[in-house]
């Protein structure tokens, strides 16, 4: 099974979680690369000594728990992962969802911290290889008992894995006129445990509250947000700010969450 399959076994619609099927946890506010592809190589400076702490992830473990949440988890968001030195530990309380992480690899390259990853509670590891063949054969055969995933990235070739970042370049001129599924049934949650409105909106990070005063259950129903998935259900990403010059192509997974909330 490549990862896209994989993936999309992952996404599987929960009437009981209102659709909510995906949740990004950001582990990191900085990034040790600036891929000419990101926002770090522009504008984003990203927040150094930024990590999600134990605290953190005990009490979004709780949040989980309390929405009574069956659905997967991705670490990745707008940063590197792997340089929180609490990654594992704060995988371990995250265990119960299978959560998945995406890599640069390159901390690997210097710590072999797989093994512990695995052992803490990571279903899969994901590394995005961008410099070389090379290195996806390397990854390949080092790691091949473990659930792992390599990306090749070397060339863009896939929209998915390749888009403006809500605009954070300017890639169109005009509004797209298509509907976006992802607020239908994916939440992105910061490192300090901000909920944010879409992983793709890296220049407004547009916050809907934080798990620290609210429950995940107040923020997924909440007015603004069902007023942004009016919207998004007829295509209007002008209505939006962060979705204005936005390029995803948002209608990838989240088919059956679309409709529900529909």
């Amino acid at each position: 099974m490549n990862y896209n399959d994989w993936k999309r076994s992952k996404i599987k619609f929960s009437k009981k979680n209102l659709g909510l099927s995906q949740i990004e946890i950001s582990f990191a506010d900085n990034c040790n690369r600036t891929c000419n592809f990101c926002p770090y190589s522009t504008f984003y400076e990203g927040t150094s000594n930024s990590f999600l702490s134990i605290i953190n992830a005990n009490l979004l473990s709780e949040r989980l728990f309390e929405f009574e949440y069956e659905g997967g988890i991705t670490i990745c968001g707008r940063g590197e992962p792997l340089l929180n030195k609490e990654v594992s530990k704060c995988i371990s309380y995250l265990k119960f969802w299978k959560p998945s992480l995406i890599t640069n690899g390159d901390v690997l390259l210097k710590n072999d911290l797989v093994s512990e990853l695995f052992e803490h509670g990571l279903e899969a590891l994901v590394i995005s290889e961008y410099d070389s063949i090379d290195k996806i054969k390397y990854w390949k055969e080092t790691y091949s008992k473990y659930n792992i995933f390599v990306k090749d990235l070397i060339e863009p070739k896939d929209s998915d894995n390749f888009n403006n970042r809500g605009g954070s370049f300017l890639t169109i001129t005009e509004s797209l006129n298509d509907p976006c599924y992802l607020p239908f049934y994916k939440l992105m949650i910061d490192y300090d445990l901000t909920v944010q409105f879409c992983n793709h909106d890296w220049k407004y990070k547009h916050a809907l509250g934080n798990l620290k005063t609210h429950s995940i259950h107040e923020i997924w129903t909440s007015d603004e947000m069902n007023n942004y998935r009016k919207f998004l259900s007829t295509g209007e990403r002008s209505n939006i700010k962060m979705c204005k010059y936005c390029d995803v192509k948002g209608n990838v997974y989240g088919k059956e969450s679309f409709y529900f909330w529909r």
